[in-house]
């Protein structure tokens, strides 16, 4: 079996907690050559993998130049994605990389017309979409057990942005990173209202900053925070019904909680993932009499391979149905650009209005 060879260009905390562990676990790819421009990173990371010395890059241009790689996998600032991304392309790899795809949408119109000019894939890691229970959520949905969806509620927060000590990093930066939650966490999460088969038409969005001021990186002196803390975001879908999206890295007593509830004509359904792992719970039939929700899972033989294991199979030529590459990934920036513009104007954004600034009549121009 001919390995597919994976070009890491990003060291830092997501590449290593999410993507380099689905890696190792597909025994279809190996990671043949990484990029970082921290000297730092490089090694912890290189060390970790045993990649060697002369396979280490500080520039993500040496490392498409090297011959050592049939794709890359790009999680780095958010400024530096499209600009990757797009000369990977035009190196002729196919591409992964960590949402936001940029930042702004405008940026992923440019990496989306790119990747029909090449003919190359440009994969987007919504993590969400990859695991079991959002998957078999889907399914029971599309199968119509909640019927016709009536309410979308989706929760998002954590206590990461009350870490003591933790610093002015790229993310508190709006040069470096285009918003804070409402693109961080948020791309995610209007990615799920669509993968649980919804389209978005316009957004309401308030958000702000609660810790304003963070110490700079290796320095005594201390910064502004430019990006929020917070968002929360009112989205009418072109079914009719609405969404509410709340979002906060500034929750006290809550360290990691994600929480999808579908509310529809039969029931409801609610998957909730915390300290305690990962859960679904229905609520139809009867119980709706009494708001008793009872926890479901799939049946063994429903699987979910994962984020790498998706790309993986993408680049094998076999992408599995759920895969999310530009198009989808495009939408998700569409959606934060649009609650974006809504923070600064305090008025509802249509996602046709924000098509319109760029030159185009409808999404549909694109697909």
């Amino acid at each position: 079996m001919e390995k597919k060879r994976i070009g890491l260009i990003g060291c830092g905390g997501i590449m290593n907690g999410a993507h380099i562990p689905g890696y190792l676990s597909c025994p279809d790819c190996e990671i043949t050559a990484i990029a970082d421009i921290s000297p730092e990173a490089l090694k912890k990371t290189g060390d970790r993998l045993r990649i060697p010395e002369e396979h280490r890059y500080l520039t993500h241009r040496e490392l498409l130049s090297s011959g050592l790689v049939d794709a890359v996998d790009i999680a780095t600032s958010n400024d530096a994605h499209v600009p990757i991304a797009l000369d990977a392309l035009d190196a002729g790899f196919p591409v992964s990389v960590e949402k936001p795809i940029g930042m702004d949408f405008g940026e992923s119109v440019a990496l989306l017309r790119k990747s029909r000019e090449v003919g190359l894939p440009v994969f987007v890691c919504f993590s969400w979409r990859y695991m079991l229970l959002p998957r078999y959520m889907k399914k029971l949905v599309d199968d119509g057990i909640l019927g016709n969806l009536y309410h979308v509620y989706i929760r998002c927060v954590k206590d990461s942005g009350l870490w003591v000590g933790r610093r002015l990093e790229w993310r508190f930066i709006e040069e470096r990173s285009g918003t804070g939650v409402l693109c961080d966490l948020g791309s995610h999460m209007f990615d799920m209202i669509r993968f649980f088969g919804e389209e978005l038409e316009s957004a309401y969005c308030d958000r702000g900053t609660i810790v304003k001021r963070r110490q700079k990186i290796d320095s005594d002196e201390w910064g502004d925070v430019t990006t929020d803390d917070w968002s929360n975001v009112n989205f009418r879908l072109k079914s009719g019904i609405g969404a509410n999206v709340i979002i906060s890295r500034c929750v006290t007593n809550e360290k990691d909680t994600i929480e999808f509830y579908l509310v529809g004509e039969k029931g409801s359904l609610k998957f909730i993932s915390d300290s305690s792992g990962h859960h679904l719970y229905q609520c139809t039939g009867e119980d709706c009499k009494t708001n008793s929700f009872v926890e479901v899972k799939p049946p063994e033989d429903f699987k979910a391979g994962g984020q790498s294991r998706s790309y993986i199979d993408l680049l094998n030529g076999h992408p599995d149905e759920y895969a999310a590459e530009i198009y989808e990934g495009m939408r998700s920036q569409a959606a934060v650009d649009a609650a974006k513009l809504s923070s600064e104007t305090g008025r509802m954004i249509t996602i046709k209005e924000l098509y319109e600034m760029n030159g185009l009549e409808a999404p549909e121009d694109l697909k």
